[in-house]
């Protein structure tokens, strides 16, 4: 019964609203910009991202790390570790992202097509450290989502008598 009712919620709290007029990313650009490891924030579109805009007061409420495409990915066993949870196009580009209800999965980009987007790029990383980013990313891949940020979320829309901040 329990897992019966957390399922129905976080259903409810993860499915896609209507889109309203939320600017679009030029896809293609964003597509061709992007290098392994850069981190994409996304304006998302479902109930529990109009919470987070709410509370944060931020067009941002989801991240993914961007890990290329499968032969962007130097190690074998970690292009490996992605076929078991990707079985997609090999020359998709991808990303890693936690979802509610779903947990650390792999992404094709073209997911994101009609959605706002915007890039965050570290500074000077070199190349081998990016791989070893990306290699704890996958690593992490079939986790479970941490709901704890949901709770601290939900600690803020409910009075203070009834859970203190």
């Amino acid at each position: 019964m329990k897992n019966l009712l957390w399922d129905k919620a976080v259903d409810w709290l993860a499915e896609e609203l209507p889109c309203s007029d939320r600017p679009v990313t030029d896809f293609e650009r964003m597509s061709y910009e992007l290098r392994p490891c850069d981190v994409i924030l996304v304006d998302g579109q479902t109930r529990v991202s109009e919470v987070i805009k709410l509370i944060t007061q931020s067009a941002w409420t989801h991240s993914a790390l961007y890990i290329g495409r499968l032969h962007d990915i130097d190690s074998p066993a970690l292009r490996e570790r992605i076929k078991q949870f990707y079985d997609g196009d090999p020359g998709a580009q991808l990303v890693v992202e936690s979802l509610l209800g779903q947990g650390t999965v792999v992404t094709p980009l073209s997911y994101y097509r009609d959605f706002h987007l915007r890039i965050c790029r570290p500074r000077g990383i070199a190349r081998q450290d990016a791989q070893q980013v990306i290699g704890y990313a996958i690593s992490r891949l079939g986790a479970n989502y941490d709901v704890r940020q949901l709770v601290d979320i939900a600690r803020f829309m409910l009075p203070y008598a009834v859970l203190p901040r």
